[in-house]
């Protein structure tokens, strides 16, 4: 694992090592907030010292900043995909909510540490944050080239909008991973089932779908 971008030089040997602090600050993070999270705790969940932690990432600070980077590099990854040029408008977009599931369901975490960021006003890694510019990357890029293509095909809606449109994905997307237990206490399939990730992927896909139809 090779670790860059940190705020104190690090030695590739101990990955190991590095990669338990992250996944440890991870779930801490995804658990308990910023705020709620020590580096007691996270060095706990390591099983590690806190000089440790301090020599490979400084501070708790440090340590937040660079997950949210690792998840802005990951959703630039995301971005690069070139499937949706060779998609009619409507399959895109639904591979494009698909894929936004996707990257939740791989990293959990990063739902939870970006709701936590955005209530506090992004505070504790600025409105600069590496993240923020990806997301507005992936709608430019992306998404925008998905909506443009379906309004000039007549397909979706003349009023649809790629920004507000993301927005409305991202809290389906978002819904599901931060109050999935409140879901699945409250909710149920008509037939009684219980409600899971799928069948929520699946209504948001078609919501999203008949919700920017171009009417007949």
């Amino acid at each position: 694992m090779a670790v860059t971008g940190g705020p104190r030089g690090r030695r590739t040997s101990n990955a190991t090592t590095i990669a338990d602090i992250m996944n440890a600050a991870k779930e801490e993070f995804a658990t308990r907030g910023f705020d709620g999270t020590t580096v007691d705790s996270i060095c706990r969940r390591a099983k590690v010292s806190k000089q440790l932690l301090y020599y490979y990432f400084g501070s708790k600070s440090d340590l937040y900043s660079l997950i949210l980077k690792e998840a802005a590099e990951n959703t630039s990854a995301f971005i690069a995909c070139t499937e949706y040029h060779s998609l009619s408008p409507e399959t895109a977009l639904r591979h494009f909510i698909e894929n936004f599931f996707r990257e939740f369901v791989d990293r959990p975490q990063i739902a939870q540490m970006t709701i936590d960021e955005a209530q506090h006003n992004f505070a504790h890694v600025g409105k600069a944050s590496p993240l923020a510019t990806v997301l507005r990357r992936l709608i430019d890029e992306v998404l925008g080239g998905i909506v443009g293509r379906g309004r000039s095909s007549g397909v979706f809606r003349a009023d649809c909008d790629a920004d507000r449109l993301f927005w409305i994905i991202f809290s389906l997307v978002t819904t599901w991973f931060a109050h999935s237990p409140m879901v699945l206490l409250v909710s149920r399939t008509r037939d009684g089932a219980e409600m899971n990730a799928a069948t929520w992927r699946a209504n948001s896909i078609d919501f999203v779908l008949a919700a920017i139809a171009r009417q007949a």
